[in-house]
C-alpha cells in the first residue's frame, strides 16, 4: 500500500481551532484541519509553513507537536504529523477549501471530519487519555527526575498551616516523593494518581497503598486538613479545570488549605506529550473568582528546582477554604 506522509495545523486562537471543509475530490465538504503533504528535503514544520501559506495565505508559527496520526484508507496509508500552531501575520484566506470554521471544544462534533482528522479530534476531546498515556509510558524516567529533588522550603511551608499529624490528599503524587515526606513527619496522607505505573512506583516508594484514581473522580466531603496538588492539575484543560476545584473545595474541611501549581505563562495545550494549562498572578486571580468560598493566602512565583531547568518559572499558589 502506498504510504503518503503529511502535516496538519492545528490553528487555535481564544479557545478555538480552525477547520476547512475540502473543496475537491472525494472527499469534497468533508472537514480538515488545514495543511499537506511534506515535499523532499522539507521538515514537518517546514511544510507547514509552506502549506498555510499556500492554502490560507497568512504566516503561522509552529508549537509543539501533538501526536502522528497513522490511518489506512482505501488505497493508500496516511501518516499525519499534528501540530499545534497560531497566526502571527495576515489573514485567513480561502484558497482551496470551500468552507472554514472556528471551532469551540464544545462545537468539535458539528461538522463531519475526514476519518485520519477524526481520529486527532479523539485526541483534542480528550487530553487526559493523552497525558496519561505519556505518563504510564515515561514513568521510569520521569521518577528518575524527580524523586530526589529537594523540595521540602515548600512542603514544611504547607504543613505549617495544618494541625499536626493532620490528614492529608496528596492530589496527583508521581513518584511519592511529598507522599513520604508528609508521612515521615507524622501526617495521615492518602496518595492517588491517575498512572496506574506511577501508582506501582509510588507505592513501592512510600511504603503505603496509591490509589489509581482520575482528578474528576475525587468524591470526598470535609475530609482532608489539606490537599497538595504539587505540578498536577496543571494537566487539566481549562475548560475541566473549574469542576476539579470544585471537588477540591468540598473535599477539604472548613478553613482547610490547599497547595498547587502550574508553570508560569499563558499557553495551554501540548507540550512534549502532554497536555498543560498555565497561569499567571492575573490569569489564576480572574480564575478563582468563580470560586468564592475558596481565598489565595500566598502566591509566588519560583524558578524549577530540577537540575539544568531554572530557568522555567512556576506559579505557586496556597488556598484556604
Amino acid at each position: 500500500m502506498k504510504n503518503i506522509k503529511v502535516v496538519a495545523a492545528v490553528i487555535r486562537e481564544n479557545g478555538k481551532v480552525f477547520a476547512t471543509a475540502r473543496g475537491y475530490g472525494e472527499y469534497k465538504g468533508w472537514w480538515e484541519f488545514p495543511g499537506g503533504k511534506i515535499e523532499a528535503g522539507e521538515t514537518p514544520e517546514q511544510a507547514l509553513i509552506r502549506e498555510i501559506r499556500e492554502e490560507l495565505t497568512a504566516e503561522i508559527a509552529v508549537e509543539d507537536k501533538i501526536t502522528t496520526i497513522e490511518y489506512d484508507y482505501p488505497e493508500f496509508h496516511l501518516s499525519m504529523d499534528c501540530f499545534w500552531a497560531r497566526i502571527i501575520n495576515g489573514e485567513l484566506v480561502l484558497n482551496e477549501a470551500e468552507d472554514a470554521r472556528w471551532l469551540s471544544r464544545e462545537e468539535l462534533d458539528s461538522v463531519r471530519w475526514l476519518p485520519a482528522d477524526l481520529e486527532l479530534i479523539n485526541i483534542l476531546s480528550d487530553q487526559s487519555a493523552v497525558t496519561l498515556k505519556y505518563y504510564n509510558e515515561n514513568a521510569d524516567l520521569f521518577v528518575s527526575g524527580t524523586a530526589d529533588v529537594e523540595f521540602s522550603e515548600i512542603e514544611d511551608k504547607f504543613l505549617a498551616l495544618l494541625p499536626e499529624g493532620g490528614r492529608i490528599l496528596d492530589f496527583g503524587c508521581g513518584s511519592g516523593r511529598d507522599t513520604k515526606y508528609f508521612i515521615g513527619r507524622g501526617y495521615d496522607v492518602d496518595a492517588v494518581d491517575g498512572s496506574e505505573k506511577l501508582c506501582e512506583i509510588a507505592g513501592r516508594n512510600t511504603g503505603i497503598a496509591v490509589r489509581h484514581m482520575l482528578f474528576s473522580e475525587l468524591d470526598a466531603d470535609a475530609v482532608y486538613d489539606g490537599i497538595w496538588a504539587c505540578s498536577s492539575i496543571l494537566h487539566v484543560p481549562k475548560t475541566e479545570l473549574a469542576s476539579i476545584f470544585e471537588k477540591m473545595i468540598r473535599a477539604v474541611k472548613p478553613a482547610g488549605y490547599i497547595y498547587t501549581s502550574f508553570k508560569y505563562g499563558e499557553f495551554e495545550g501540548c507540550r512534549k506529550g502532554r497536555y498543560f494549562t498555565d497561569f499567571t498572578e492575573s490569569t489564576f486571580e480572574t480564575f478563582i473568582k468563580k470560586f468564592p468560598g475558596l481565598k489565595i493566602t500566598e502566591e509566588w512565583v519560583s524558578s524549577d528546582v530540577r537540575p539544568g531547568r531554572g530557568d522555567e518559572k512556576w506559579l505557586n499558589l496556597i488556598l484556604q477554604k
